[in-house]
């Protein structure tokens, strides 16, 4: 057999360890992983020697603006992914208008369809007054439904009673519910608290979010979903240890249940969000050093399941707001560029995780958890040849400027990372070079979500 490419005298990383192989590629597929030295024959040959061959990274939570082209575009975004080293995306279903039915879902396929550089899925909606909607969405490949338990400018909250009933039509379909897991009373009646008392700026959001809103909503959603068995359950961005440890729990009970955090609260602090200001604004928002720290040792021992961007784009006139109206700026931040490079600065090099742990979290178990493996999250023979090339030591500087987002701004701006991406495969075919983009709009493709 001639083969399209074959990427030699690398290390290949899986979540099982890392060997030194050779990658054979033939049609967008692994077709075999040989030894080194091996003798074939490819069309195209890539060295990568001293380099580790990392599964392409997939990202379950992205925003890619579909409906508000101010904030962000599909194409925009799975650039930005591209050049990180992710290579499929699952857009989530805060779209105008909400990715809730399967008119919407048919809209949102074909503009990604016709833009994104990277593979994608999409995401359904679970909200009051859709559950009619649920089965068409689930057939049409999006069986994953997401759920805010606080309000959204854009997104209806989802009452309890609805979340329950939507999660046991769900369970029975085999899909999956994701909450956006804060508690709604507690939070409005703080920011009022300090409303009353003139304080809109840094220190009053940080006060009306304290880690006690998010760990509520997440015991409560344990709850609830403990009454839905059939249903798997997941908890997107979590920003606190302890909740980290409440799901640790629930899993040793026996619940279907997962979770996500994001490179926003592994690799930034309050203290950061005082010196950035609104670029760092998000929801929950990043936390304490020492919860920091302590949010890694769950990424680590394999508490959390998934490393997820939750990139959520604004304009700069909605982020960059006076310090006394700190409540006007956006809520999100940017990060499908720079969530592979936190999570090796912050977890590989700083704290000795293991790039086997790297691409469990970032690869195989996403894809496991969201119905696209074995095509995606590894680097088997038969499965999709998404990977990066990765020098692992090489430091770099993060420069807004040269992230691939519409509106170029990063929390991370002028940060040090250690660990550079190279370049990036979707299926066998290079989509970017040293951070440069080489794939057309519309290379990327639709990949449904199957989960039975």
């Amino acid at each position: 057999m001639v083969f399209d490419l074959l990427v030699e005298n690398g290390r290949l990383v899986s979540e099982g360890g890392i060997v030194e192989a050779n990658l054979a590629i033939k049609d967008g597929q692994v077709a075999a992983v040989l030894a080194p030295g091996a003798t074939v024959e490819a069309r195209m040959r890539l060295d990568a020697t001293g380099k580790f061959v990392m599964p392409g990274a997939i990202d379950p939570h992205t925003h890619g603006g579909h409906g508000d082209p101010d904030r962000e575009t599909l194409l925009n975004a799975s650039m930005a992914a591209a050049a990180g080293g992710i290579t499929t995306i699952l857009d989530q279903p805060l779209s105008n208008p909400s990715t809730v039915t399967i008119a919407a879902f048919e809209k949102k396929l074909a503009e990604g369809s016709k833009s994104c550089v990277v593979d994608f899925g999409i995401w359904g909606g679970l909200i009051p007054g859709h559950l009619q909607n649920l089965k068409a969405m689930y057939d049409a490949g999006a069986q994953a439904f997401k759920s805010f338990m606080c309000r959204c400018s854009n997104y209806p909250m989802t009452d309890d009673g609805t979340l329950l009933k939507g999660m046991r039509v769900i369970g029975d379909l085999g899909g999956l519910v994701a909450v956006h897991a804060e508690n709604d009373t507690l939070i409005a009646q703080l920011v009022e608290d300090y409303a009353r008392k003139g304080k809109r700026d840094v220190e009053a959001f940080l006060g009306s979010h304290p880690a006690y809103t998010e760990l509520e909503a997440i015991l409560r959603f344990i709850f609830i979903a403990e009454q839905a068995p059939r249903c798997r359950a997941h908890i997107v961005h979590m920003s606190i240890p302890e909740g980290a440890a409440a799901v640790a729990q629930a899993k040793a009970e026996g619940l279907n249940i997962s979770v996500e955090t994001c490179p926003q609260y592994l690799g930034l602090t309050e203290d950061d969000l005082r010196r950035v200001g609104g670029i760092a604004k998000c929801d929950p928002p990043v936390r304490s050093r020492e919860a920091v720290d302590e949010l890694w040792e769950f990424v680590i021992d394999g508490t959390i399941d998934i490393l997820a961007s939750d990139h959520s784009p604004h304009p700069f006139d909605k982020k960059v707001v006076p310090e006394a109206e700190f409540w006007k700026a956006g809520e999100g931040v940017t990060g499908l560029q720079t969530m592979v490079p936190v999570a090796l600065t912050e977890g590989v090099h700083k704290r000795g995780m293991s790039l086997s742990r790297l691409a469990a979290i970032s690869s195989t178990n996403v894809a496991q958890r969201f119905g696209l493996y074995p095509r995606k999250g590894t680097l088997g023979v038969g499965s999709d040849a998404d990977f990066y090339l990765l020098d692992l030591d090489r430091e770099w500087v993060c420069r807004a400027q040269d992230m691939h987002y519409l509106n170029k701004h990063t929390p991370f701006d002028g940060r040090t990372f250690r660990g550079l991406i190279e370049k990036t495969f979707v299926r066998g075919k290079l989509v970017s070079d040293q951070g440069a983009i080489v794939a057309g709009p519309g290379s990327g493709r639709f990949v449904p979500m199957r989960m039975n």
